[in-house]
């Protein structure tokens, strides 16, 4: 064994270099240091020129196995150590971020960021810190690390906020959970935000964050904003074609806290600008800009209303689709009497619906033996008027179009037996037919009660001036409803007049007196016109068509048999959509506003999502007012110091895993001093 072993070496070195760096005065380092050297070269071995080179190399390797071996062993101690004697107490840390469409607003969301970043960059070695974007309900999740550099970064790459609107339930409760599993009890939440005064009016007050868990607000909002939006739209959802000028209506409210005396209001149909308005919020906040168009054409029309404010753009338009129809196909199915001209059945009916060509509907008459399926199936509604006796063949093709979504309107007068009748719609009427009552000398009935929700009645009132009481009855069936039917107007004496029942995805009307002035003076009063129209209307257009959604609400479509439906969005982007069972499917990527175009079987269509209106609303609370709502109050027992101390080192140890790495290197290091010494001591 040589004198100069390498653990020899590595002993020596191991004493006289710390001791030379631990001294202050250069000299005493410099003495130590040479007179090692000088002992070395005393030795009696014969150095050559080549040796004392390799010596050297083999000193400054030993060096450093010695530096790196402390380092690798004592840093993660060293680091809790020192942290400790600073007074620094190991913490866990959820950065709760928001990123709702407020967050827009100028420049609110660089200084979240920026937010982000200072709380990152103060903490301490060792301490964990996770991050959680959240908007309505919690988006992307940075879990608990130690990793600073990893956490900056993903505060940096963050995409700008997107439309959804704010609930800070959802992300409090996720972080809430992530500290309960968090390595350290010195936890805080910091929720960065501009704490919208409307986003806590949905907040639930009884919910808190864990006892001891401490809760930092960092503001980032504006103090005064301006903001015009258009919160509502009011237009037709569907109609039919026809020359009538149609009014719409956008409202327009400054959620802003400066104000404004006016703003610039349009309104804009497939592309392109129809018309202009100017309102005055001089001394208001909100005002209504009425316009006037005409939608001739046949299919859908994409409308807008628009207010000019460049300070937030997202709330800026109202979206909405019109539907506009062919003229609806009515087919009237008469009882009795000759279809030549003469007063029977249908003359008032017919009469009512207008002249062919200009009118909005399209009838064809047939007798109850030229009814076939065929026939029933080419028009949107099917209305019998005093008919008593159809084929099994008959019924049951009139039942598969009123499942599929056809509708009917019943109205059974003298020439209708009850049992017949019963016997024939079973299943198919609201009702069933008690007895006829025909008093054509005593007092006659009218019309004293209506549901004033139902569509039909809700479309008379606005659209008409009607008076429900004018007209008389002196006959009518006295009815017993089903499960299921709906009554919609009742005589004075309680009786009803109109009922309604769905069967599958069609609809059911039957009127208990006659649609002519067989039972009552009906068709001679200005109420028989409007109310064919809108019942007719409602039954060939009740397809659940809405004018526009929010953001992120689901929208229910219909995927036609034996076809996919493709969905795209705004701004690019396809869904391919199938129905798993029936053909119904919901479509949930709604989150950009605009419109979103649907393509399947034969037809096209769009309909329209809009931003939450909450959203505009951008005045906030003060911040002494966070604090009360999600604190607890009550504090957790605190941790003896030596367990902190030893939950601290012993977990940072863990997290440093990449110290391993320089155990790896040292004994490769070692594995070349070895070699090395046994070429120079040899």
């Amino acid at each position: 064994m040589s004198f100069l072993s390498p653990w020899f070496l590595l002993g020596l070195l191991g004493v006289v270099i710390p001791l030379a760096i631990h001294l202050s005065r250069r000299e005493q380092a410099e003495k130590i240091v040479f007179g090692t050297l000088r002992f070395l070269q005393k030795t009696p071995q014969k150095v050559t020129f080549f040796q004392r080179i390799q010596q050297w190399l083999l000193l400054l390797i030993r060096a450093s196995l010695i530096a790196l071996l402390a380092l690798a062993f004592g840093r993660p101690f060293l680091l809790g150590a020192a942290s400790e004697l600073a007074g620094f107490t190991p913490q866990s840390v959820v950065v709760l971020l928001d990123t709702s469409m407020s967050m827009g607003y100028g420049e609110v969301f660089e200084r979240a960021k920026k937010a982000a970043l200072a709380v990152i960059e103060a903490l301490h070695p060792g301490d964990e810190a996770a991050i959680v974007t959240f908007a309505d309900s919690p988006g992307q999740v940075k879990a608990l690390t130690t990793d600073v550099a990893e956490l900056m970064a993903f505060v940096r790459h963050l995409a700008s906020p997107g439309f959804q609107s704010t609930r800070y339930l959802p992300a409090l409760t996720l972080a809430d959970q992530m500290l309960h599993a968090a390595r350290y009890r010195n936890q805080t939440v910091y929720l960065i935000s501009d704490y919208q005064r409307r986003a806590f009016g949905h907040h639930d007050t009884a919910w808190r964050l864990r006892p001891g868990v401490r809760f930092k607000a960092i503001r980032v909002g504006d103090d005064h904003t301006t903001n015009l939006t258009v919160t509502e739209v009011k237009s037709p959802t569907q109609l039919v074609r026809d020359q009538d000028e149609h009014v719409i209506l956008g409202r327009v409210r400054n959620l802003g806290s400066r104000a404004l005396s006016r703003a610039q209001v349009a309104l804009i149909i497939d592309g392109e600008t129809v018309d202009t308005k100017t309102v005055d919020l001089t001394h208001r906040t909100e005002a209504v800009a009425a316009f006037r168009t005409l939608f001739r054409k046949q299919g859908v029309h994409r409308g807008a209303v628009t207010v000019a404010d460049d300070a937030f753009p997202p709330d800026n338009a109202f979206h909405f689709t019109v539907h506009v129809w062919r003229p609806i196909g009515i087919l009237g199915v008469t009882g009795g009497g000759e279809m030549d001209g003469s007063q029977d059945e249908t003359t008032w009916f017919a009469s009512a619906l207008g002249k062919p060509g200009s009118s909005r509907f399209q009838l064809k008459v047939v007798r109850p033996d030229q009814l076939t399926a065929e026939t029933v199936g080419q028009y949107n509604v099917t209305v019998f008027l005093n008919v008593g006796h159809l084929s099994e063949a008959q019924l049951g093709a009139i039942r598969s179009h009123v499942e599929r979504g056809g509708s009917l309107l019943l109205a059974p007068a003298d020439g209708v037996e009850a049992q017949t009748f019963n016997r024939l719609f079973h299943g198919l009427a609201p009702a069933v037919l008690g007895e006829q009552h025909v008093d054509r000398q005593g007092e006659a009935l009218v019309i004293a009660q209506v549901n004033q929700r139902h569509p039909i009645i809700k479309a008379l009132r606005i659209n008409e001036n009607i008076d429900f009481g004018t007209a008389r009855f002196h006959g009518f069936w006295s009815t017993t409803p089903i499960t299921g039917g709906e009554v919609i107007m009742r005589f004075n004496n309680g009786q009803a007049a109109l009922l309604e029942l769905a069967v599958g995805k069609g609809r059911v009307l039957l009127f208990t007196s006659s649609l002519d002035t067989t039972w009552n003076d009906v068709p001679l009063q200005a109420l028989y016109v409007p109310l064919m129209h809108e019942t007719l209307r409602y039954l060939a257009l009740h397809e659940d068509k809405k004018r526009a959604y929010s953001s992120g609400e689901a929208v229910r479509l219909m995927v036609p048999s034996g076809n996919v439906l493709r969905v795209s969005g705004p701004h690019g982007g396809e869904t391919v959509m199938t129905a798993t069972a029936g053909n119904e499917v919901f479509y949930k990527h709604t989150q950009a506003p605009g419109f979103y175009a649907i393509r399947g079987g034969n037809r096209g269509d769009f309909f329209a999502v809009n931003v939450a209106a909450e959203e505009s609303d951008l005045s906030s609370i003060v911040s002494s007012d966070i604090d009360d709502r999600f604190v607890n109050r009550d504090s957790p027992p605190t941790p003896e110091r030596d367990d902190r101390v030893l939950i601290h080192n012993t977990r940072l140890e863990q997290a440093q895993q990449f110290w391993w790495w320089i155990i790896l290197f040292v004994f490769l290091l070692a594995l070349a001093e070895t070699h090395l010494a046994n070429r120079t001591y040899r």
